[in-house]
């Protein structure tokens, strides 16, 4: 039956809805096999999850039914959904339980960057000059047999200077390298990473209370937000000498007005301010300007969190639900339908239970990177060097 589908599909366009069916590629030298026989199956990924896990269990009638499955921990393998790819990495851990008439196996997986994130960076030099985020994530990915892969040219920024620690893993590094350039990385099926900006690509529909949503959970919060962010001047005077009296607040206008960095949270009816400070080597308040903003917009973001049960795994397009992908969330009551970034999802399926996806979904502004200075150029020397060039200009 199934070549004459096959043949149907050719002839005249038609395809099945894809599957669900979880099945595990065990790589191991030169042989390769499926595993599709599992019971229960939970996967989990994120934007800010490193790397990306999956519990598979498997429950037989007799004691030694399950002993025939030919899993080793630390095999490599590959996790599928249906045809798709979903993640590519290793056999972590395989919990076995035994008892009369049952043999009950559980099965952890974990994606190939788990050797960045548990494995000190190896690098050549502790000095990194003239180069940009991309190149030094390669150069610490490498040894893992992980590529890294530019998003939309996502990582090309220029970094003059890069010091590493002897004593950090390769993902703090990279976590480092991408807070400079502004930019995300995470989890790819193929098992190497990628670094993208935020919402890199969008779902060919959304979620749909009184549709494929089963559950909604919305959260409203004033937790951690401000009327106002403002970046301070602080320097020696600021901190030692005291204010003169009854002018306490004019000080501080006087150090806060010539770098014209402040932003408002309008959500916010209290009085709440949150004072930042304009770091060394930021040259004219830039970052600074940056940072008010960033603050304001993502604390807002992380102020409404929706979490969504789907009854799917995948879009109208028959795509998989991916982190990083904007997608509309419509709820009841009339309002537009909003855009907001899938940041995390939990995909289920046990048998009487079904295929469930919990997703977490905040606006894209709360996944924004932090913009920093990178410490070296806070350094006396950079500071003596770019007041150098400055004088000579």
């Amino acid at each position: 039956m199934s070549g004459v589908l096959s043949a149907l599909s050719d002839f005249v366009g038609w395809t099945p809805q894809p599957s669900d069916q979880v099945s595990v590629i065990i790589l191991r030298g030169t042989k390769a096999w499926a595993i599709s026989t599992w019971t229960g199956a939970t996967i989990r990924m994120g934007v800010e999850i490193m790397p990306w896990t999956a519990t598979l269990s498997m429950t037989t009638q007799g004691a030694n039914a399950a002993s025939t499955v030919d899993l080793v921990e630390g095999d490599s393998c590959q996790l599928l959904i249906g045809s798709t790819l979903v993640f590519t990495g290793y056999v972590q851990t395989i919990v076995e339980d035994i008892a009369p008439g049952q043999h009950s196996i559980e099965v952890q997986l974990a994606s190939k960057s788990i050797d960045l994130v548990e494995c000190a960076a190896e690098f050549s030099t502790f000095q990194m000059n003239s180069t940009n985020a991309l190149a030094i994530a390669r150069a610490v990915s490498a040894f893992a047999g992980i590529q890294v892969i530019s998003v939309d040219g996502a990582g090309d920024t220029d970094i003059q200077a890069f010091s590493a620690i002897l004593t950090e893993t390769a993902y703090e590094m990279i976590e480092r390298v991408t807070r400079l350039a502004a930019v995300l990385f995470y989890d790819r099926p193929d098992g190497n990473i990628c670094m993208s900006r935020v919402g890199s690509r969008r779902a060919s529909s959304g979620f749909v209370l009184g549709g494929n949503i089963e559950r909604m959970q919305r959260v409203r919060s004033m937790a951690g937000r401000f009327s106002s962010v403002q970046a301070l001047n602080i320097g020696a005077i600021t901190l030692f000498e005291l204010p003169q009296e009854g002018k306490a607040v004019q000080q501080i206008r006087a150090n806060t007005a010539p770098f014209d960095a402040q932003a408002f949270d309008r959500g916010v009816t209290r009085t709440r301010n949150m004072l930042i400070p304009v770091e060394i080597g930021d040259n004219n308040a830039e970052i600074a300007r940056q940072r008010v903003q960033w603050e304001v917009n993502r604390r807002y973001g992380r102020a409404y969190p929706i979490s969504v049960t789907c009854d799917s795994w995948r879009d109208d397009a028959g795509n998989l639900w991916l982190p990083n992908t904007l997608a509309p969330v419509s709820c009841l009551g009339g309002a537009q339908p909003a855009d907001l970034l899938i940041g995390e999802l939990v995909l289920r399926q046990a048998i009487g239970e079904g295929t469930h996806a919990d997703v977490a979904l905040m606006d894209p502004a709360a996944y924004a990177v932090e913009p920093i200075i990178n410490p070296l150029m806070q350094s006396a020397f950079f500071q003596a060097l770019a007041s150098g060039q400055g004088q000579q200009g």
